[in-house]
C-alpha cells in the first residue's frame, strides 16, 4: 500500500515539476542538479566528509553515480529514487560524471572509500569501462545494481534495461505508422529525414545506429543527415534552427534518439526558431515519456505540436524507478532479487495517451 500511494504521489510531484518548469526553465532545474552532484562530486573526490557523512552510521547509503543530470527527464528519475529510499529510511546521493568515464571511475572509487552500501550506475560508456573498478567495488562486498548499461555478469549485482537495438528499432517503426498514413501514396525517397542521436554513452550510439539502419529499410525514406550531438535539450534546441535550415526547411521526419534532444528540437521549431511553420505534414518521433512530451502528442492531434510519438522503456516511468529502487532494498536487506531485469518496451501515440497515465 506505501508504494501505491508514493507511487501516486510521484506521479503527481512529477506533473507538477513539469508543469511549473516547463522547457524554458528546464536548464535551471538541471543546473541546480548538477550543482548539487558537483558538489557531492567534489566531497568525494577531495575527502570532504562533511557532505557525505552527515548521516548516522545507522542509515543505510546509496549512491547514484550517473553519466549526466541534466535535463527534466533524468532530474525526475533521481529524485522519484531519491524519494523511494527515504520512504524506506535509506539516503541516496546523486554524483554526476558529466559524461566523464575518467571522472566517473574515479567517482565509483571514491565511493567505495567513503562506505557507501550500494551504488547504483548509469554507465558514461556502454558499461565496458566499469568492469575494472567494479570488480574492486564486488570485491570489497559493496554490492552494484546497473541500469541502461550492463557491464556485464561479475561485474553488477543485478542489472535492469533493454535492447537499445529494439528501442531504435521501434521508433523507426512507429515513425513508418504516421507517414503510411499521412502520406499513403509517398514515392521512394520522398519523406525528408533526419536522425539525430546523442553521442555521450554506449547505449545512446547504439540506439542511434539501430534507428539509421532501420531507417534504411524504407524506400519512402530520404535519410539527408544523421548526426549525433551533445546529449542536451538546450543543445539540441539551438542546433535545431541551422540544422533544418541547410535543407530550406524542407523537412517531413525527425527521428530523435534521445528524449530531451527531440525536446529541444520541438521547443526551437514551435517558438518559430525554425523553417518549418507548417506541422500537417511534419513530425518528430523519439523515446522516454515526460509531461512535456505528453503535451506535445496531444497537440499533434490537431498538427498545434510536433512530437506525434514515443517508444517507451518500462512502459511507466515511475513504476520503473519504484522497481528499481525496490531491486536495491531487495539486495540491501539481504532478500531474494533478480541478476537481470528485461525491461519491455511500449510505445506511446496520442491514442493511448491515457494509458500512460496523460
Amino acid at each position: 500500500m506505501k508504494k501505491k500511494i508514493l507511487s501516486l504521489a510521484l506521479a503527481t510531484a512529477m506533473v507538477f515539476t513539469l508543469g511549473a518548469c516547463g522547457s524554458s526553465s528546464s536548464s535551471d532545474t538541471a543546473d541546480t542538479t548538477d550543482d548539487t552532484a558537483e558538489e557531492v562530486s567534489a566531497e568525494a573526490e577531495t575527502g570532504d566528509e562533511s557532505g557525505l557523512e552527515a548521516s548516522i552510521d545507522s542509515v543505510q547509503r546509496v549512491a547514484f553515480c550517473t553519466f549526466t543530470t541534466e535535463g527534466d527527464f533524468w532530474y525526475n528519475y533521481y529524485t522519484m529514487a531519491q524519494d523511494d529510499f527515504a520512504s524506506d529510511g535509506v539516503t541516496m546521493d546523486i554524483i554526476s560524471a558529466n559524461n566523464d568515464l575518467d571522472r566517473q571511475i574515479e567517482q565509483i572509487e571514491n565511493c567505495l572509500d567513503k562506505g557507501y552500501d550500494l551504488i547504483i550506475e548509469i554507465a558514461v560508456d556502454s558499461g565496458e569501462g566499469l568492469q575494472e573498478v567494479n570488480q574492486e567495488v564486488m570485491d570489497a562486498g559493496i554490492p552494484i545494481v546497473q541500469f541502461i548499461k550492463d557491464s556485464g555478469e561479475g561485474y553488477r549485482t543485478s542489472f535492469r534495461g533493454t535492447d537499445e537495438t529494439a528501442v531504435g528499432g521501434q521508433i523507426v517503426e512507429t515513425a513508418m505508422d504516421w507517414v503510411n498514413e499521412a502520406f499513403p501514396d509517398a514515392a521512394d525517397g520522398s519523406i525528408n529525414t533526419v536522425i539525430i542521436g546523442g553521442n555521450s554513452a554506449g547505449s545512446e550510439t547504439e540506439r542511434f545506429e539501430a534507428i539509421v539502419d532501420k531507417a534504411a529499410e524504407y524506400p519512402q525514406l530520404n535519410v539527408v543527415d544523421a548526426v549525433q550531438w551533445e546529449t542536451s535539450q538546450n543543445y539540441a534546441q539551438g542546433a535545431a534552427a541551422s540544422e533544418i535550415a541547410q535543407f530550406d526547411g524542407d523537412v517531413q521526419l525527425i527521428l530523435a534518439a534521445s528524449g530531451e534532444m527531440a525536446l529541444g528540437v520541438r521547443d526551437s521549431i514551435i517558438s518559430g526558431g525554425t523553417l518549418i511553420t507548417d506541422y500537417s505534414d511534419f513530425g518528430i518521433f523519439t523515446c522516454d515519456m515526460s509531461d512535456d512530451t505528453a503535451v506535445s502528442i496531444s497537440g499533434s492531434v490537431t498538427d498545434e505540436d510536433v512530437i506525434r510519438g514515443a517508444v517507451v522503456v518500462g512502459e511507466d516511468s515511475v513504476d520503473n524507478i519504484l522497481e528499481l529502487v525496490d531491486t536495491c532494498m531487495e539486495i540491501l536487506n539481504g532478500e531474494d532479487y533478480d541478476e537481470f531485469v528485461s525491461v519491455d518496451i511500449s510505445v506511446c501515440t496520442a491514442d493511448n495517451l491515457a494509458d500512460f497515465g496523460y
